[in-house]
């Protein structure tokens, strides 16, 4: 007699770049081997009863039979794993956060039970890896569950199995934590699961093709959607792979060329090291341009299978200055970027050491001073994400202030914020709660920076002061950008702060769109493209926006003063 199994959906990110979409998985099993001093035939009988009530959706009866089942015997380790699955699923359908809090930390302490005396099992160090990841999304928890997904691959490759579910979220964090190398590292592990869904596909699409074949009504159409639904999941697993290539060191990829690899081409002359050191040395600089291509191979592949990737779309151009001719990165692209970024945004970026809003805070506030003006009576915060930078401007600010931004899920995070709390401030700095709090903004829209007007955003004059962090970087030609702030701004004096990554003025280029898909600025072109919208330069200094895997991203942060006729306004 085997129990049913259920599974559900439990959707979380793993990254700036991706979290795959996992199944909770409860446990098909049950243990043949319950000491029969406690009464091994009932302990069963609770156990399927339990398994057969989760698989119909019946919650509460399931998690009333895994506790008869857990009081005869508290060590049962499927009691234990699908008693977990139910809490987990009872949270699904709970407004009460206390309460969900509560069943997280209970479902955790019977995983993390059954692996104390399971180390192996593979449901087990799944489903707590699922579990640590939604509720946190710091790099500790992201490198526990990775050793948990890696267990849960090593027991299925033990017993000859495959866990492509384990595989593409053991990659997907490898990869957030830098591990891409070894036989359980990132680039493996993309190469593995991205094989058996590619194998899924052939056969779905060969039974879906024969000849012959006869469907049930709608029967069709569900393999179809289904083939869809696989096909946007290598999408992502395809560009969580073309990504790594893209970044790998030199050294890392000829060390690569030692490998058998599942699906890099590695096309000759570069695929043997027959020659001296010296000589070997010479070729990790053409290793380094085969892993390129092969890393814009699997960002096309993303791209062709899910024409909706619009993150893959803007990387793979990134690579192959695909789109410099349109000098800015998609609405579609940012939007889906950092809809998928909101819930970990601050927390990945305090990781990177990420100063931009401190520095716009310090500049406005000098700014300020400088004006003899004891406070603006009105700010735009452009690009406001999550509010990091409101939170530094609120206070200089006496009137209106604004925040605009591409991805709704980032506005929405930026709404909770108010004077005392969110938006920066971290849980010891939280004033206690009173009836004069206040939202931190005044107003919020989901707008394009470019053709935003002061009617859209409900202001009757222009802004006393307009700062952008870290948004330039989505931004290759500025002018019709800087032409808009102007139209915005209130009047002859009214200050504009930006950040911008930068470009050295020997590079030749005006601006470059960088393999991280982000914009860099030389000096040059930025203080003249300024000039020509009516801007002059009051401030500059290089700067270090944040660090990318140990090292100072190059920056620079101007500060403008407009100077232009006013009678501009009339065209709003």
């Amino acid at each position: 007699m085997t129990p049913s199994s259920q599974q559900r959906v439990v959707g979380f990110l793993f990254s700036a770049l991706l979290l795959l979409l996992p199944s909770f998985v409860a446990s098909s099993y049950y243990d043949a081997k319950v000491d029969q001093s406690k009464n091994e035939e009932a302990i069963n009988t609770y156990l399927v009863k339990g398994n057969n009530a989760l698989a119909s959706g019946h919650l509460d009866s399931a998690g009333r039979s895994y506790e008869a089942c857990l009081r005869m015997d508290p060590d049962q380790r499927y009691c234990l794993i699908n008693y977990a699955s139910v809490l987990v699923d009872l949270n699904a359908k709970e407004s009460d956060e206390s309460m969900r809090q509560q069943r997280t930390k209970k479902a955790q302490n019977m995983l993390t039970r059954v692996l104390a005396l399971h180390p192996n099992d593979g449901d087990a160090a799944f489903n707590l890896a699922l579990l640590l990841q939604d509720s946190s999304n710091s790099e500790e928890v992201t490198r526990e569950a990775a050793r948990l997904y890696q267990v849960a691959v090593q027991t299925a490759d033990n017993d000859r199995e495959e866990r492509w579910d384990a595989l593409a979220n053991m990659a997907a964090a490898k990869q957030e934590i830098g591990e891409y190398m070894g036989e359980y590292g990132a680039i493996r592990s993309y190469e593995r699961v991205i094989v058996i869904l590619e194998e899924m596909v052939q056969e779905k699409e060969a039974h879906l093709n024969q000849d012959g074949s006869n469907f049930e009504e709608g029967e069709y159409q569900y393999f179809e959607a289904e083939l869809r639904a696989i096909n946007e999941y290598l999408s992502k697993l395809y560009y969580g792979y073309g990504t790594i290539l893209s970044e790998l060191s030199d050294s890392d990829c000829q060390a690569l060329q030692s490998k058998e690899s599942l699906l890099i081409d590695w096309v000759e002359p570069f695929v043997k090291r027959s020659g001296t050191e010296k000589e070997n040395e010479k070729n990790e600089a053409p290793a380094n341009y085969v892993c390129k291509m092969n890393a814009i191979n699997a960002l096309r592949l993303a791209v062709d299978l899910n024409s909706e990737n619009v993150v893959a779309e803007h990387m793979l151009a990134a690579l192959t200055e695909g789109d410099i001719g349109k000098g800015r990165a998609s609405n579609e692209f940012v939007s889906a970027l950092f809809d998928d970024f909101a819930e970990t945004f601050d927390a990945k970026l305090e990781a990177l050491g990420y100063k931009v809003p401190g520095l716009v805070g310090d500049a406005a506030k000098e700014l300020l001073a400088s004006s003899g003006q004891s406070s603006f009576r009105s700010a735009l915060d452009a690009g406001c994400g999550t509010g990091l930078a409101g939170r530094y401007l609120r206070p200089l600010v006496n009137g209106s202030l604004v925040g605009i931004d591409l991805s709704k899920k980032m506005l929405d995070l930026a709404a909770q914020c108010t004077l005392s709390k969110g938006c920066g401030l971290k849980d010891e700095d939280v004033a206690p709660a009173n009836e004069n709090d206040a939202p931190l903004y005044d107003h919020l829209a989901s707008l394009d920076l470019e053709t935003t007007t002061l009617q859209e955003v409900g202001a009757k004059n222009g802004f006393d002061i307009i700062v952008a962090a870290d948004v330039f970087v989505y931004f290759g030609e500025l002018q019709k950008l800087l032409s808009n702030f102007a139209k915005l701004s209130d009047s002859s004096g009214a200050f504009l702060i930006f950040s911008c990554e930068r470009i050295e003025e020997e590079e030749g280029s005006k601006w470059k769109l960088q393999k991280s898909g982000r914009y860099a600025h030389s000096k040059s072109y930025v203080v003249d493209t300024a000039a020509t919208a009516g801007y002059k330069l009051v401030g500059y200094e290089q700067i270090t926006p944040r660090y990318e895997k140990g090292e100072p991203v190059k920056g620079h942060l101007f500060q403008f003063s407009l100077e232009k006729d006013q009678d501009a306004k009339d065209e709003l």
